[in-house]
């Protein structure tokens, strides 16, 4: 599709520039017309400027500005603005030239008669299928305003619960990469040192042993980044199959410290998502289907559906979530009283936030144990390379004592 810049000015006597893409230039003109603009000037780039705003528009949009701009469209449609208004304030807000083109091509849908949550499904890269979905809902119960402050409250639970997570993964990966450079600087400038001190001399078998292993790294130092290389591309393309992917989905939630965290950040993502979609008028049959498309895990996407399957075939919620071993037994407790309440969506959240206090509870029971074990094992290895020197260092003396 062509890609157009254009100099306009927006409701408030603002000057903009950007850029637009549309069938045609009458289209790129109605469009930005839509949008309250009055355009001064508009030109169709050709060749590397046209394919460089098509990479710059391409780039994603980051989830702090979803968020912020859902959380500024409940104000407004709070304030008794409409939609169509809303957006067109929204898109002279925002930062990013992916989120702004996109918000024009929204407001002009909306403009011609498009409902918005359809207006906003044409951009799944942006706005999730759940969210035009509990939109759609909001639009049917004439309760917009609430769904869209759901949907902020529920993308920045995500995104801290998110934030967590890479906080608690970045001391390990520091001490990790402290680890390789001690190594890399023990091998390539310590050892060699002491190694042409030690030659031809008879050692204590450690020290002889580290020696052997420095001159192995040094010898075949490409044929092993070379294999390290083609070891990791193989992991990586056995990690694209989706049978790698299942089997790992299916034994990781065992794995001693870690698997805990995986298994209950899949349960309260799936509790949170669940009480949004209910509470936003959504049955529960569709919300079971939107909920499974948010989950990474294969196998527990895979266990949704069977549930879906048996709430089908008219068994309860609580009765389908019994028979499987990953959810756990307060999920399917709170699950049987919103069914006996008529409130499931109140005891889904409910749901949610223990599990999330239980979550938060073993990330720091995990970062406890992995932090010691990574200090352990830095300072161990630099401890037998000290220890090899130093008893290498004892032998030269006393054979030359002796």
């Amino acid at each position: 599709m062509p890609i157009f810049k254009y100099n306009a000015v927006d409701k408030n006597g603002g000057k903009v520039r950007s850029t637009i893409a549309a069938p045609d230039e009458g289209a790129a003109a109605r469009l930005l017309k839509g949008s309250g603009y009055i355009v001064q000037d508009l030109i169709q780039l050709q060749g590397g400027d046209a394919a460089r705003k098509k990479w710059d528009i391409g780039l994603g949009v980051r989830t702090r500005e979803i968020i912020l701009f859902f959380r500024m469209f409940s104000s407004l449609i709070q304030s008794n603005v409409s939609v169509s208004e809303s957006i067109g304030i929204l898109q002279m807000q925002v930062e990013s030239r992916k989120m702004k083109h996109t918000l024009i091509q929204v407001g002009g849908d909306i403009e011609s008669g498009i409902p918005l949550s359809d207006a906003l499904a044409r951009y799944p890269k942006i706005f999730a299928p759940t969210t035009t979905s509990m939109i759609r809902a909001g639009e049917l119960g004439g309760i917009l305003d609430v769904v869209l402050e759901r949907i902020s409250d529920d993308l920045e639970s995500r995104a801290a619960l998110r934030a967590k997570m890479i906080l608690t993964l970045i001391y390990p990966s520091v001490v990790l990469i402290v680890t390789l450079i001690v190594v890399g600087f023990l091998v390539g400038f310590v050892i060699p040192q002491f190694s042409q001190l030690l030659q031809g001399r008879s050692l204590p078998a450690n020290t002889q042993f580290l020696l052997d292993t420095a001159d192995f790294l040094k010898s075949n130092v490409f044929t092993i980044l070379i294999g390290s290389f083609i070891l990791l591309g193989m992991v990586i393309l056995l990690l694209a199959t989706e049978t790698t992917r299942r089997y790992i989905d299916r034994y990781k939630i065992y794995v001693p410290v870690i698997g805990p965290v995986m298994r209950y950040g899949a349960i309260v993502q799936f509790s949170r998502t669940f009480a949004s979609l209910l509470g936003s008028g959504i049955t529960l049959i569709d919300a079971l289907k939107s909920v499974g498309g948010t989950i990474s895990n294969l196998e527990v996407k895979d266990l949704i559906e069977q549930m879906n399957q048996k709430v089908l075939a008219g068994e309860t919620l609580s009765s389908a979530l019994r028979d499987q071993g990953f959810f756990t037994p307060m999920t399917v407790a709170m699950i049987k009283i919103g069914e006996e309440t008529g409130l499931m969506d109140q005891a889904m959240h409910t749901t949610g936030e223990l599990h999330a206090r239980i979550l938060l509870d073993k990330i720091a029971k995990m970062t406890a144990l992995i932090e010691p074990a990574l200090i352990i094992s830095l300072g161990s290895l630099v401890g037998y390379v000290a220890w090899g020197l130093v008893a290498g260092m004892f032998s030269l003396y006393g054979q030359a004592s002796s």
